[in-house]
């Protein structure tokens, strides 16, 4: 619904997120509002000691019914 809302009421033909490898569940909700992965940065987090991977995921306008 908030990706709905924001591409009717924001000028805008793209919407992004960013988060790490690590973090499965944002992941996998991304994907399931529509998101797919545009870009993945090698070990450019630590998180509690050991490198993770920055994942940069993202929507178009055109991709869904908007």
């Amino acid at each position: 619904m908030w990706i709905d809302y924001l591409f009717r009421h924001v000028d805008t033909v793209r919407l992004g997120i960013s988060t790490w490898s690590g973090n499965e569940r944002m992941i996998r909700l991304a994907a399931r509002c529509g998101m797919v992965e545009e870009g993945r940065i090698r070990k450019a987090r630590i998180v509690r000691g050991r490198y993770y991977d920055s994942v940069k995921m993202g929507i178009l306008r055109e991709d869904g019914k908007r």
